[in-house]
């Protein structure tokens, strides 16, 4: 890998120097990765800034100078995201907030009609948020999931 990094301005977090998983391609071999980085338009910021060229625009003819710290490249986004999808299997798919406010609040919601269930309100609202908030996630697990989902070799020993 190179040390200069490009990605899409649309990938970058609402605010500098926070710790997200980005979407980055390498400017000399053209790999497509996630990382777990920080980012800043200031390399101060940083304590191992690397170049990154942050496309924008229309046609992302607009480039723009930032820089990135890669934080904890030990673990690739891809690998955590199959071993927790394998573990869930195995876990229940309930998850409880505890939180009475979020419960009237949903209910509200459901009662105005704007969802069938608390459980819509939940899932629609967690899934757009991460839409927002962290859209370099969801593609990685669209695509570990479609592969998982698609593996003729667990198929074949999964049937047996």
């Amino acid at each position: 890998m190179s040390n200069t990094y490009i990605t899409a301005e649309k990938h970058l977090p609402n605010g500098e120097g926070a710790e997200t998983v980005l979407q980055i391609r390498d400017a000399e071999t053209k790999e497509i990765f996630h990382s777990r980085a920080r980012v800043s338009k200031d390399p101060t910021q940083l304590e191992q800034p690397e170049p990154l060229s942050v496309v924008k625009g229309p046609h992302e003819t607009t480039t723009e100078q930032w820089y990135i710290e890669f934080v904890d490249e030990t673990r690739d986004i891809e690998d955590r995201l199959e071993e927790l999808l394998e573990d869930q299997q195995e876990r229940s798919n309930v998850i409880n907030t505890r939180s009475s406010d979020l419960n009237v609040l949903l209910q509200y919601l459901v009662d105005a009609g704007e969802y069938d269930s608390t459980a819509d309100a939940a899932r629609a609202l967690l899934f757009a948020g991460l839409a927002d908030e962290h859209p370099s996630v969801l593609e990685t697990y669209v695509e570990v999931k479609r592969e998982h989902e698609t593996d003729p070799l667990r198929e074949a020993l999964e049937g047996h």
